[in-house]
């Protein structure tokens, strides 16, 4: 079929012409990589055909073939390495969501009873339709951003449906929260800042009051959980061979490759060289 008067489509307000939020289609050869650029958002991908070697944070080389997905989360760090030629719909959005799918992540919650892990999932018949139906609509360029919010909501209308609680649970686990908003914030910015008061600055609220929230949906400090995101960062730029020790002492700002060295033996009881020998070993 023929998409009729394109040009009122291309020149709509709501034509969706980059690929931040929404749904786009990729066929990538075999031997390249892939790298999420883009942090502050969250992304499923759907996975047609082929067989990519997937690393997420600190879990290393998860092979994923077609016919399974794979939630990526807002902030992390991730690299897929395409070992055949691969098919896949990538869906990108944020946080924002309606209230009742808000409520229906929320519920969610209490059903993960495993440690939180990498996770996919299978692509399950209903769920291909909805993608089949994504498909056609981007080979025939229907951009609106209204459809792809549809299209979107519809998928979370399948995995209800069709999944059960805890397997959304655990696949979800990164992005659930109880104050999703005030999470999305924090994840979005605290790499902008040095200092907690900088934090709770963007946020408009006093420190003390940042410091309790802060507690109530992270678990820790403020302090302390920023701490420990710039480690957990580190490791997995140390855990990724191709990238310098210098890349590293410019981005996380140390003085000097000696503050380097320093830190990392103070965080992980290992010098740089010696703590990438070992990540890397347990890669395979």
């Amino acid at each position: 079929m023929q998409l009729l008067y394109v040009q009122e489509h291309l020149t709509c307000k709501n034509y969706v012409s980059d690929f931040h939020i929404g749904f786009s289609y990729y066929e990538v050869k075999e031997g390249e990589s892939l790298r999420s650029t883009e942090k502050y958002f969250n992304y499923f991908i759907f996975l047609l055909e082929g067989e990519v070697m997937i690393s997420c944070n600190e879990f290393r080389n998860h092979l994923c073939r077609g016919g399974e997905m794979i939630f990526i989360a807002q902030d992390s760090e991730s690299v897929a390495e395409t070992l055949t030629e691969v098919k896949y719909v990538l869906l990108s959005f944020d946080n924002q969501f309606t209230l009742c799918d808000q409520l229906a992540l929320e519920s969610l919650q209490n059903n993960d009873k495993k440690p939180s892990i990498f996770n996919k999932i299978d692509i399950r018949p209903p769920l291909r339709l909805v993608l089949d139906s994504v498909l056609f609509y981007l080979e025939h360029k229907i951009q609106c951003r209204h459809l792809h919010a549809i299209k979107q909501k519809e998928l979370f209308l399948i995995f209800r449906a069709f999944y059960t609680k805890e397997e959304m649970a655990r696949f979800l686990s990164p992005m659930l929260n109880r104050n999703m908003d005030f999470k999305a914030f924090v994840l979005q910015h605290y790499q902008e800042v040095k200092t907690v008061e900088e934090l709770a600055n963007m946020c408009k609220i006093s420190v003390r009051s940042f410091n309790r929230k802060f507690n109530e949906y992270f678990g820790d400090s403020p302090y302390s959980w920023m701490l420990k995101q710039k480690s957990r960062h580190i490791k997995t730029r140390l855990a990724d061979g191709k990238t310098t020790f210098g890349s590293i002492i410019k981005e996380y700002g140390f003085s000097s490759p000696a503050h380097f060295t320093t830190y990392c033996k103070k965080q992980f009881g290992e010098s740089p060289s010696k703590l990438r020998k070992q990540l890397l070993s347990e890669s395979y």
